[in-house]
């Protein structure tokens, strides 16, 4: 009884679409499903992964917005995100991340050459050239399958106790030391993609989890009876587990480690497989749960609107509710009729319904600034003394 491999990573991230941009245009990651968190249905989930989707490529995501104050790195998680990329891509990779204008370095790493950067949270990805793992046949955005991401090559852990991460890694969860250098441990799993978890050997102070850190590392198991056993084992050790949870795609049992590591185990669930199996790259359809069916139309009207399209460059999206997406593509459309116009009078005189229009358009275009303007001084908060995010108060007017 031992963990096969990791099964996905879940990032805690910001805006939703700079999240979908950063996976999708400059990864080049499939998009498999749009969903909601299965424990608050007022935050998407985001899966990406290889074509398929494949256990141990996927990658999720729970995007906060509303100027969330940013987690701390430090004991107790995953803090790097180690990617496969096929042999000899790594010159396509470099220029790729220059052409996004994303800073990054090298280094080696137990024999190996990491890529390494940041995504657009501030979580660090690194990418290692490799014969693990099958091709990746999906093409998007520039990256053929000849470059494509095959799926984790592993991953980096902090702990507030290494020494007790190691045995609890070895002894309950079964994974081989594989090998070790000054600063860290790497264990080996039973896996092609997934296959490796490497733990710093220093104790550090506990992070804190929010935007930008990584929320929980999860890795596959044979199947429910398995999980029932791991519960029991690890219960055992005093460490307290979840009850089983049904996450419609796999069940999952949660617990921390003695060093702080947040960790899900996951088992197929096999009465839904054919779900697993649709994906949804185009993010045409917000995927719910059962308990949370009944809240469709309430949840498709109040989250922000996202899009899956091919992106040269990283924006920075101004909006953060569903009410200033309305309102920052209304500002849109008035601005590009109002240039189109423009560019008409260039040629030609304007007719006295176009000169009404454009009259019309500006006055609108204004006060849809100043609502925008209005809106995003109301959303800007000022972190106090005390680490607590607060509104921006308005100087009192006196007579």
């Amino acid at each position: 009884m031992k963990v096969k491999g990791i099964h996905h990573i879940s990032n805690i991230v910001g805006h939703p679409q700079n999240n979908i941009d950063y996976n999708t245009s400059v990864l080049g990651l499939r998009l498999i499903k749009k969903a909601v968190n299965f424990d608050d249905a007022n935050t998407y989930h985001f899966y990406y992964g290889n074509n398929s989707g494949e256990a141990g490529s996927v990658i999720t995501a729970f995007p906060y917005v509303n100027n969330v104050k940013g987690g701390i790195k430090g004991g107790g998680q995953v803090v790097s995100i180690y990617y496969i990329i096929p042999p000899k891509t790594m010159s396509f990779w470099e220029k790729r991340l220059k052409s996004f204008n994303i800073n990054y370095h090298k280094k080696d790493v137990l024999n190996n050459t990491h890529l390494i950067f940041k995504d657009e949270s501030g979580i660090k990805n690194e990418l290692v050239e490799s014969t693990l793992g099958k091709q990746n046949i999906y093409e998007y955005n520039g990256i053929t399958k000849n470059e494509a991401i095959k799926g984790f090559y592993g991953a980096l852990l902090y702990s507030i106790k290494p020494e007790e991460t190691k045995e609890f890694f070895i002894n309950v969860l079964k994974m081989k030391l594989k090998a070790e250098d000054e600063s860290v441990y790497r264990f080996e799993l039973d896996s092609e993609i997934g296959k490796y978890i490497d733990l710093e050997k220093i104790a550090y102070k506990r992070g804190n989890l929010s935007v930008g850190t990584v929320h929980h590392i999860a890795f596959s198991v044979n199947d429910e009876k398995e999980l029932i056993k791991f519960k029991e084992k690890i219960e055992s050790l005093g460490i307290f587990v979840t009850d089983i949870k049904d996450r419609d795609f796999f069940k999952a049992i949660y617990f921390r480690e003695p060093g702080g590591v947040n960790i899900e185990l996951s088992a197929k669930n096999k009465s839904n497989d054919k779900i697993s199996l649709k994906i949804d790259d185009q993010a045409k359809e917000l995927y719910l749960p059962a308990h949370y069916e009944a809240r469709r139309k309430e949840l498709e009207n109040t989250l922000i609107p996202v899009f899956v399209k091919p992106v040269k460059e990283l924006k920075e999206y101004k909006y953060q509710t569903k009410e200033q997406f309305d309102d920052y593509f209304h500002h849109q459309e008035l601005l590009k009729r109002i240039n189109d116009l423009a560019k008409i009078s260039k040629q030609r005189d304007l007719t006295e319904k176009e000169i009404k229009e454009r009259a019309q358009l500006r006055e609108e275009y204004l006060n849809s600034f100043r609502k925008g303007f209005h809106t995003l001084i109301e959303t800007i908060k000022i972190e106090d003394e005390n680490g607590n995010l607060r509104p921006i108060e308005r100087k009192r007017k006196w007579n």
